[in-house]
């Protein structure tokens, strides 16, 4: 892998290592989101409890099994905090930025952990292959004799 090329949850999939870039990516944005639903749930007590709870939990799950389950767990919650912020916009008419925000920055990253999970099993799974393949050959038999 070229150290020119563009990491984070915009760059191009393009590679079995690519997509786990993306992966990554995208649960430390999950995790940085309920950080911030956290703060603000200690600072002006908003009814952000739930949120925090699912970002964290979901977003160290996709970070540590790279699962599409994960990733579509969390397009789910992230499409609900889209469905809670416009109602809370329409209910009350103030328009509360920082909520705005989080909700575009979960949304975007929930769509992009969902189409990297899903290469990783798709596309890119005979890459997983061939590399356990290449690999188990050589060492499991020399350590068993």
């Amino acid at each position: 892998m070229s150290k020119s090329r563009r990491r984070g949850i915009f760059a191009l999939i393009r590679s079995r290592e690519d997509a786990l870039n993306v992966v990554t990516d995208t649960s430390i944005v999950f995790l940085l989101a309920a950080a911030v639903l956290a703060a603000l749930f200690l600072i002006e007590g908003e009814r952000t409890l739930i949120d925090v709870g699912l970002f964290g939990v979901l977003g160290v799950l996709l970070w540590r099994f790279k699962s599409p389950a994960a990733a579509i767990a969390l397009l789910l919650v992230s499409v609900m905090r889209l469905f809670v912020t416009m109602a809370k916009i329409l209910d009350t008419g103030d328009v509360d930025w920082i909520f705005v925000v989080i909700t575009v920055i979960v949304l975007v990253s929930s769509i992009r952990a969902a189409e990297a999970t899903l290469k990783l099993i798709g596309r890119f799974a005979p890459e997983a292959m061939e590399k356990q393949d290449s690999g188990l050959g050589t060492q499991d038999s020399v350590e068993k004799t």
